[in-house]
């Protein structure tokens, strides 16, 4: 969080490590939400991945003729690409997980300098004003 603080304020990495640190204590309930939410999202996609590489793998070793009887046992092969789609599904979701991380912290930064409304495009104005009223 001290790293989006230093991209969105351009302060050194202690200031922004407590910057961070007040907006998540501020916006506890936002930030416990959205990262509820985010791991949903973090655990289903990282499952998603690696199933579907697994069943490609599976798929491929008994229904395309060139797989067909390669390899003698069909198991191995099947986990070995499942935990390589573990691997690329943690690693692509974290970049998900970090997005989000930044986008929420982008919209609270931006909705505690409360800017005047001509520096802001008018659908965020709209979004803006749609928040503060909840």
């Amino acid at each position: 969080n001290a790293y989006i603080q230093i991209a969105l304020t351009g302060k050194n990495f202690c200031a922004s490590a407590w910057n961070a640190f007040i907006l998540i204590l501020k916006n506890a309930l936002r930030f416990g939400t959205a990262n509820s939410i985010g791991f949903i999202f973090n655990v289903l996609g990282v499952l998603f991945i690696t199933c579907s590489n697994a069943l490609i793998v599976y798929a491929a070793l008994h229904y395309y003729e060139p797989y067909q009887g390669l390899a003698s046992n069909w198991i191995t092969p099947v986990v070995v690409a499942g935990l390589q789609g573990l691997l690329v599904g943690s690693m692509f979701m974290s970049v998900f997980s970090f997005s989000s991380d930044t986008i929420l912290q982008s919209f609270l930064v931006d909705e505690e300098l409360k800017r005047p409304d001509g520096m802001r495009p008018a659908i965020m104005n709209q979004f803006i004003e749609g928040v503060e009223k909840k």
